[in-house]
């Protein structure tokens, strides 16, 4: 990105600035203390900070402008006077997006967004110049930033967009223009503020809503509820799933400690991924579909995902632990849903001789938060033959291991201090240890403990 002061000035329909000197902006900073020479600094009124009180610090380190809210300026430097300091950086992103030649890729879903956009990018970084989200900058501040972060010369964009609301993904969609959106599943995450799984099917379906005229939604079609908005639309679409009536479909596959190989329909010869978990193939068929219709062939789509290694911290994430043992790190967040997926994995890992759960607890569930805790108790119950034990810690996970009815040995922790005491004092050989809960819970500060003992 570079706009000289007065572009800017133009594109956000400024009218008062005080302009000292009409010097370039490379780069966009939210945070005073992110500030890189060259760019332009832009305050938010926040309920316990005012951003503006940081501009000065801004300039001091290096920022060439500065937006402000405030009309009265304090400071002889370039400052522009915009009403809203949101709708000036998704104003700029949008400028900017017009003037690169992209292809924009567009991921939503309750689980699986940041994991399907990693695989996407890798895939298509063997072929093209790909620019995609980091970390998880995928609401209205994090998009345009993500955006206005692409090099001029970038070919794809692949942006991830979430949303705890009606209406968030509509203005992202129509925001960007994607060439391409996906939708990984259809979830629980914050089902309070949808009420109910056909509200967050209803929200993650706005994603398509500002896709381009000729553009393709590639989603998950096992998903009923998926199927019936596709149903009343008139948009091209690309399935992926396990039920013959998909497109692409996945027609058996085989998981062993260090791979999963599968077939699908669309190739004679079977595809290999180191990533775990079955919901994994889910997420590289989704990146199968646009990595072809972009045109790749299918070996060279085979190839890539062959090469595919840990994709993000956090996120079935394989960390070494004593001899021949194995922590998987799959703490970043949970909801029901993906809970149960990492229950599966550890279900199909059969070369271990010792297999722990430790799941703490799941926010932002509503009403229904203690079933919700309680199902997960029951799937482990009806669905799993070969875990050892099973160890919930926190308030709300009691009732995962309160619903475990079959003959898995259970504990219970308050705190995840009682839970890394236990797991120092109690090891096994060829043992795997699988973690899984809500970012809060910070289960990660047990396997940090784990491997330094």
């Amino acid at each position: 990105m570079k706009y000289n002061i007065t572009e800017l000035v133009k594109i956000l329909n400024a009218k008062k600035v005080n302009l000292i000197n009409d010097e370039y902006i490379t780069g966009i900073a939210i945070d005073s203390r992110k500030v890189q020479p060259g760019d332009l600094f832009i305050p938010f009124l926040g309920e316990n900070v005012d951003g503006h009180n940081y501009i000065e610090t801004a300039f001091k380190k290096g920022a060439v402008a500065s937006l402000s809210l405030k009309d009265n300026f304090e400071l002889d430097q370039n400052i522009i006077y915009v009403e809203n300091s949101e709708k000036a950086l998704q104003t700029l992103a949008q400028h900017y997006l017009k003037s690169l030649n992209v292809k924009i890729v567009a991921i939503t879903g309750s689980n699986g967004k940041t994991t399907t956009k990693d695989i996407i990018s890798f895939i298509l970084s063997t072929k093209y110049k790909v620019h995609k989200t980091a970390g998880n900058f995928n609401n209205e501040l994090g998009v345009p930033l993500t955006i206005l972060s692409a090099p001029e010369d970038s070919e794809i964009l692949v942006l991830e967009m979430g949303a705890d609301n009606f209406g968030q993904l509509d203005y992202l969609s129509k925001l960007v223009e994607p060439d391409f959106t996906v939708i990984t599943n259809i979830g629980e995450s914050h089902i309070e503020f949808f009420k109910n799984r056909e509200g967050i099917a209803k929200a993650k379906f706005e994603i398509t809503n500002g896709m381009k005229k000729n553009g393709i939604f590639i989603y998950n079609g096992d998903e009923i509820l998926i199927k019936n908005l596709i149903s009343q639309s008139n948009i091209t679409s690309i399935s992926c799933g396990e039920l013959q009536s998909n497109d692409i479909i996945l027609e058996n596959y085989n998981i062993t400690r260090k791979s999963i190989n599968f077939k699908l329909n669309i190739s004679d010869t079977p595809f290999s991924t180191s990533l775990k978990g079955k919901h994994n193939l889910y997420n590289i068929m989704f990146a199968i579909a646009i990595s072809h219709k972009l045109g790749l062939s299918y070996n060279e789509i085979k190839n890539a995902i062959s090469n595919i290694k840990e994709i993000t911290k956090m996120r079935l994430e394989s960390i070494p632990y004593k001899k021949n043992s194995l922590i998987i790190n799959d703490a970043y967040n949970a909801s029901p849903t993906s809970m149960k997926a990492s229950i599966d994995v550890l279900n199909e890992l059969t070369d271990f001789s010792y297999k722990t759960l430790v799941l703490g607890d799941m926010f932002e569930l509503g009403g229904n938060e203690i079933s919700y805790h309680s199902a997960v108790g029951e799937h482990i119950t009806n669905n799993t033959k070969n875990v050892n034990l099973v160890i919930s810690v926190g308030v709300l996970s009691k009732n995962i291991t309160d619903n475990i009815k079959n003959n898995i040995s259970t504990l219970h922790f308050n705190t995840t201090e009682e839970v890394t005491n236990y797991l120092k004092q109690n090891t096994h050989p060829n043992e795997v240890i699988l973690f899984k809960a809500s970012r809060s819970m910070k289960l990660e500060k047990i396997i940090e403990e784990l491997i330094k003992h």
